[in-house]
């Protein structure tokens, strides 16, 4: 089923050319990336398909009855709504559309009419999954980090967290089109696999803008692209469309090198037939000819090719530290309660690579501002100790130091002086228009181009990166992928992106639970390492299953399993209840003491895992007593 389409369609801002003859379409289960440079329009499209931008020629079709939702990077929320009035909010069409349904069914279906109303209706509600809701409302808010919260007020939510709330509520409320601009901001390695595997499954169409790569070529299996004013479509995912795209411009090169020689032949023997010509007039027909034939053939010739805002290439220079880079005793820290890591020991060699991951919340950033020495380790017998002739670089996207309202150009001057600055800014993708631009009016991109600029001139010999990739296009990461692989100093990186990790790092450090675990090998070695330990953990988990089994008969009757479960239902609505209380309590801190906070927080992790453990039970109770039902 064809659900929207853009048909020659056409958008110019100013002087600029955004889309001309641009075409599309969006069908039931079409998993489609939107690919192009910062500012090539990827934006506007969606926009114009939300119904926020209108075109200034060609069509957009939606058809009858199609609802389409778009992701805000800054989702606004009701005053005083909890996440559980979030999430019922996303079920208002539906709840709407129930309402109907029912009430069509009450007046009786008999009627020709009447059923054809409820058809329609039933036919809408079901497509947007109006049937499983409630635990598609369970299984997003789970697996985005919300479960257990549902009572927490939006407004006391971070920034990020408000972005993964409002990609929760738009999971929720399943709309046939689903544009999703920059839906990984925000979300840790497990939430990106789980919305892969989510998006896979959705039943209506998915327009999906990222700058992670690996989540792209996994979630999506076609590709648009938009660049100086087309939109080319392809059966693939980004990695496969840019390799066909190469392969294509590479033949038209070598055409277009073909066709120039070609060319040059006809013209110099039209040219040279007209100088034999002299008085003949035959032989001046023929030159006439011939010159027609080389006007023809260049009407047939593939025109230059269109060439974007060039690609950059840095490099990170340094001198040599001593082999020694940096040692770590005993480091600890806690925040609001929750141990992020306690007694850490680590030593960190020259030319190593780290990459240091863990989900949302583990603590990587506070763990690289305590071995840069920004916060205190709360064991009084930490140690920090660098090596000689070490130098620290830290990727600093919020440009601490910087005069917000200097100009690019003035900014740089300060630092290199006239004669560089324009040179190192236009490496670094700043036109010169934009180059007077003032810094505080800088786009993500752009702020994340002049963080990586003045990291280039500090020649740092341990370069310590939280989130490099966050704001950069595809073809920014990759230079950066190039200037770190070139990189002969010591490396630590904090990242989500799973294919820079790969293609930059070779040691991971993994913060989990309050541990900091370290691997020796690369992102590959990981992944099997981890692998294999949840085998092996699913085999025991197996083996007592099967052990379980083989007691059934002699474990609890059907009547003892029935009253437990009971009082198991009666535990986990008491242990929510309490759990809810405490939530409430911490939205409070105004009124808190310091010590209050900690205590309030300590209990809540008891109650959680309570509450966990207790479901738990709940759910082993459940399958034995099904096992003994005939």
């Amino acid at each position: 089923m064809l659900l929207a389409s853009l048909t020659q369609a056409e958008k110019f801002y100013a002087d600029q050319t955004i889309l001309e003859d641009a075409s599309l379409e969006l069908r039931d289960q079409t998993r489609m990336a939107l690919i192009g440079r910062n500012g090539a329009g990827k934006s506007t499209i969606l926009n114009i398909l939300a119904g926020r931008i209108e075109l200034d020629g060609g069509r957009v079709h939606l058809a009858d009855g199609v609802t389409v939702a778009k992701l805000e990077q800054d989702p606004q929320f009701p005053d005083g709504a909890s996440i559980t009035d979030v999430s019922e909010n996303a079920f208002k069409d539906l709840d709407a559309l129930e309402s109907r349904l029912q009430e069509l069914e009450h007046k009786g279906l008999d009627d020709p009419d009447t059923y054809e109303k409820w058809e329609r209706l039933h036919e809408v509600f079901s497509r947007r999954g109006g049937y499983e809701r409630r635990s598609r409302r369970d299984a997003v808010l789970y697996a985005l980090g919300f479960r257990g919260r549902e009572t927490q007020k939006a407004a006391s939510l971070s920034g990020g967290e408000k972005t993964r709330l409002g990609l929760a509520q738009l999971l929720m409320a399943q709309p046939d089109i689903l544009l999703l601009d920059e839906p990984t901001n925000h979300l840790d390695m497990q939430m990106r696999a789980w919305l892969e595997g989510y998006l896979s499954r959705y039943p209506g169409a998915v327009l999906l803008v990222s700058h992670d790569r690996e989540f792209l070529d996994r979630a999506c299996d076609q590709t648009a692209e938009v660049a100086l004013g087309k939109l080319r479509t392809y059966n693939g995912n980004p990695s496969s469309y840019r390799a066909y795209r190469e392969e294509q411009l590479r033949i038209e090169e070598l055409t277009r090198k073909n066709q120039q020689r070609e060319r040059d032949r006809l013209e110099s023997a039209a040219t040279q037939m007209k100088q034999w010509a002299g008085q003949n007039e035959k032989l001046h027909r023929r030159a006439k000819a011939m010159f027609r034939r080389l006007e023809r053939y260049e009407n047939q010739m593939i025109g230059d090719a269109e060439r974007e805002q060039g690609s950059t290439r840095f490099q990170f220079h340094c001198n040599d530290s001593g082999e020694i880079v940096l040692q770590a005793q005993h480091l600890s820290k806690s925040y609001g309660g929750k141990q992020l890591f306690k007694d850490v020991h680590f030593t960190l060699r020259q030319g190593e690579r780290i990459a240091l991951i863990g989900p949302n919340g583990a603590g990587k950033s506070t763990f690289l501002k305590t071995i840069l020495g920004d916060l205190p380790s709360d064991n009084p017998r930490a140690v920090l100790r660098f090596g000689s002739r070490v130098r620290v670089g830290y990727y600093d996207q919020e440009l601490r130091g910087v005069d917000p309202e200097a100009t690019l150009i003035e900014e740089m001057i300060r630092l290199v002086g006239d004669k560089e600055a324009h040179n190192l800014l236009g490496r670094f993708m700043f036109p010169f228009d934009a180059q007077y631009k003032q810094i505080s009016k800088l786009s993500g991109g752009e702020k994340a181009r002049l963080a990586l600029l003045k990291l280039t001139l500090g020649e740092y010999n341990l370069l310590i990166l939280d989130e490099p990739t966050n704001h950069l296009d595809v073809e920014m990461i990759e230079a950066l992928e190039d200037a770190v692989n070139y990189y002969p100093g010591t490396l630590i990186i904090v990242s989500h992106d799973r294919r820079f990790i790969r293609e930059t790092t070779d040691l991971i450090w993994e913060l989990k639970e309050g541990d900091l675990i370290q691997y020796d090998g690369d992102w590959d070695y990981y992944l099997y390492k981890t692998q294999s330990q949840a085998e092996s953990q699913s085999q025991a988990s197996s083996k007592s299953v099967k052990a379980d089994e083989t007691q059934v008969t002699r474990g609890p009757s059907k009547w003892q399993l029935e009253r437990d479960l009971v009082q198991l239902e009666e535990d986990i609505d008491r242990l929510e209840a309490e759990l809810a209380e405490v939530n409430s309590q911490l939205e409070d801190t105004v009124h808190l003491s310091t010590e209050d906070i900690t205590n309030l927080g300590l209990k809540h992790t008891e109650l959680e895992e309570a509450l966990l453990s207790t479901m738990a039970k709940w759910d082993e109770y459940t399958e034995l007593l099904t096992q003994k039902t005939p």
